[in-house]
């Protein structure tokens, strides 16, 4: 058996948990939480073979998987050396990677972020298959060895590996995940207010706003930390999003030039 320990067992370490046990076979999951109520449910949902409330319930893994808000990997991951073996690997899951990655002494470390995950939080929103066919992006790492094992993992919950620099998947990540969920709070935000104005306004709310608002219940906790700690590629993408939604009301006045705007979005 293959000895991991996953650290923070909400909606990601806890489906990573449960694809171990599910597909991977060869698993021995301990599962580590500081709320005891999450910890009693990841047993029940098969999640982990045992849990602990203690980083030292790692000291043993093979492998420990970092599946907190991005904020706390860093401090975790510090205690971890004090903790684990020298032959332990160590990994994340967070949604920015390059201050991450620039903050450690990288003693088998392998950063790592899995592009999977849905709007609801903690442990009753893991899933088995919630890696299935989804990208894992593994960032710079020195120790190919490490790498293998985190990758293999990975595989075995169902995802597909791309292998990408922490500087491109930031960039990146901040205008196909960071933006998209900051358009959704606000777009929910105005909606609440006129809400209150206007509570008839649930008869006209279907398919395109809540496609666009499906992520706006997501943990404000995860969310703040990861605009935060990515603020410049963030900040770049909506700056360029900004200028989009001026061009489209300075073209309000004319359907020609309204028509244009939309087309220049449609081709390729």
């Amino acid at each position: 058996m293959y000895k991991v320990s996953i650290i923070g067992m909400g909606q990601m370490g806890g489906s990573l948990g449960k694809a171990l046990k599910t597909f991977g076979k060869k698993y021995d999951v301990t599962g580590i939480d500081k709320d005891k109520k999450t910890l009693k449910a990841a047993l029940k949902l098969g999640a982990a073979d045992r849990v602990s409330q203690s980083l030292n319930a790692a000291k043993d893994s093979e492998i420990i998987v970092i599946c907190l808000p991005v904020d706390s990997i860093s401090p975790v991951y510090e205690q971890l050396l004090k903790i684990a073996g020298k032959e332990t690997v160590i990994t994340d899951a967070g949604s920015v990677k390059e201050n991450i990655v620039l903050s450690k002494d990288k003693r088998n470390f392998v950063p790592a972020h899995p592009m999977a995950g849905r709007e609801k939080n903690g442990i009753m929103s893991a899933d088995a298959q919630m890696f299935k066919n989804a990208n894992l992006i593994i960032a710079e790492n020195e120790n190919p060895s490490a790498q293998k094992k985190v990758m293999q993992i990975w595989k075995d919950a169902g995802a597909k590996i791309v292998k990408m620099s922490a500087k491109k998947h930031d960039n990146l990540a901040a205008l196909t995940s960071h933006l998209p969920h900051i358009i959704a709070f606000s777009l929910n935000k105005i909606y609440k207010e006129s809400k209150r104005k206007n509570p008839e306004i649930d008869t006209l709310t279907a398919g395109s706003f809540k496609s666009m608002t499906r992520v706006s219940v997501s943990s404000a906790d995860m969310w703040a930390p990861i605009f935060a700690m990515n603020a410049a590629n963030v900040r770049k993408h909506l700056n360029d999003f900004i200028k989009e939604l001026e061009s489209f009301k300075k073209a309000l006045g004319s359907q020609n030039k309204l028509k244009k705007e939309i087309l220049k979005t449609q081709k390729k």
